[in-house]
């Protein structure tokens, strides 16, 4: 891959032009993708301030199937094929192609899980990309409501509800009274049988799985805000 380079200094405005594509193409791009169609004008500048750039060539391998998510991509120019192993044991077979400008990589990001396919350079061209940190920082902290165990607790005693998202052997030793169990890695299977005009509380042992569930939940419309410092907070505050 080519030298990276920061795009913008602290402070510095967004540019109209970046790369030689207009800013608006960009964020049309990026607000294709599920996690930015609600982004405000503010949100996007200041992801784009804390993107490094760098030149790709034709073979790079932008990500690796298997290897563990670090960065939001966006392809600014380019083009990029997609592959994944259909089999366990088979060869990678090249399954869509990506042409800039386009958005890839948020998935592993926002699911902690492993990259599912590989995105290699078919023609040389320019890539941003923004570090886990700073994508948790300037995308997913933006849209999580955090919630003392005292403000949780007067949520759920107003109607709101709890929602366990720990594995099920961890949820079942102890869970909190009338919790819903939706386990992260399910949670895209249960969205339907939750109410968009109810509040819900996510919590796991300390907040981190927790955090995850409520910016998807929140990306898909429900109402949701997070325990802060998860069952852990609740331990040490006596009551749980």
């Amino acid at each position: 891959m080519g030298i990276l380079s920061k795009m913008f200094g602290k402070g510095d405005a967004v540019p109209t032009l970046i790369k030689g594509v207009a800013k608006s193409v960009l964020l049309d791009k990026i607000r294709q993708g599920e996690v930015f169609k609600n982004f405000s004008p503010e949100n996007m500048d200041e992801m784009l301030r804390h993107m490094e750039t760098m030149e790709v060539r034709a073979g790079d391998a932008v990500v690796r199937e298997g290897e563990e998510g670090d960065y939001y991509y966006l392809l600014v120019s380019g083009t990029a094929t997609v592959s994944r192993r259909l089999q366990a044991e088979g060869t990678p077979q090249v399954v869509a192609e990506l042409t800039g400008p386009t958005g890839f990589g948020e998935e592993a990001l926002i699911s902690n899980a492993k990259r599912n396919a590989t995105i290699t350079m078919k023609v040389g061209g320019t890539v941003m990309r923004l570090s886990k940190d700073a994508f948790n920082d300037y995308v997913k902290e933006p849209l999580v409501t955090w919630l003392s165990p005292k403000e949780a607790q007067d949520k759920v005693a107003q109607g709101a509800k709890w929602i366990d998202v720990r594995d099920p052997d961890e949820a079942h030793q102890a869970h909190l009274h009338g919790a819903l169990s939706m386990p992260l890695a399910e949670l895209r299977d249960h969205v339907s049988e939750l109410n968009k005009d109810t509040l819900y509380v996510c919590y796991c042992q300390n907040g981190r799985l927790s955090s995850t569930a409520a910016f998807l939940l929140r990306l898909r419309g429900f109402n949701v805000g997070v325990l802060r410092g998860g069952l852990q907070s609740l331990q040490r505050a006596g009551v749980a």
